[in-house]
């Protein structure tokens, strides 16, 4: 049985060193830690397990999830093909998926300084609200990239979803942006 770790590392930590997004010396401490540290060696074989599956599941279009842009680059450089809509808040725009896109991808620019947490609110029509809550966002970006699950898209007939974006603090929430996507599905299809 291996000793607890003296200076576990964060999950942030070691998904950004799977990403990629780690390098120079800051690469080199974690993995010297990883070398010599079995429980986080662990963990880091268990994060990247999961990110590994939700990556899969949003290649394939099967899962709605926000993404960030290092996971936007890797779909480009994959050669995936990606749909994307770019709205302003209080826009609204007329949207499909062909039988072709891989992945479509709901840009909502939205003032995102000082925001802590980040929930969606999505209603289709005049359905019932659907939250998610606390979104992976870049808080130096100016949008949020969210991927709805194309599958899904795909098999929904005509209907209009409205997404707003809201940032959560102790204090409660305020609205960032509402946005419009105005849905007929691919001719033919």
């Amino acid at each position: 049985m291996s000793a607890a770790c003296a200076a576990p590392l964060a999950d942030e930590t070691l998904l950004a060193w799977w990403a990629g997004e780690l390098e120079g010396p800051d690469q080199e401490r974690l993995e010297e830690h990883l070398l010599s540290c079995d429980e986080c060696s662990r963990r880091g074989h268990t994060l990247a397990g999961v990110a590994e599956g939700v990556r899969g599941l949003v290649r394939k279009g099967a899962l709605s999830i926000a993404v960030l842009p290092a996971v936007v680059e890797q779909l480009q450089h994959e050669g995936r093909q990606i749909r994307q809509y770019r709205l302003r808040p209080g826009q609204g725009v007329q949207c499909t998926v062909s039988p072709d896109d891989d992945v479509v991808l709901a840009r909502l620019a939205a003032d995102l300084g000082g925001v802590s947490r980040l929930d969606v609110v999505i209603r289709v029509d005049d359905g019932p609200e659907l939250r998610i809550s606390d979104l992976p966002f870049d808080p130096n970006a100016e949008e949020l990239v969210f991927a709805p699950a194309v599958d899904t898209l795909r098999k929904m007939p005509a209907h209009v979803q409205r997404m707003r974006l809201l940032a959560v603090d102790p204090q409660g929430e305020r609205v960032l942006g509402e946005y419009t996507f105005d849905h007929t599905p691919w001719p033919g299809a």
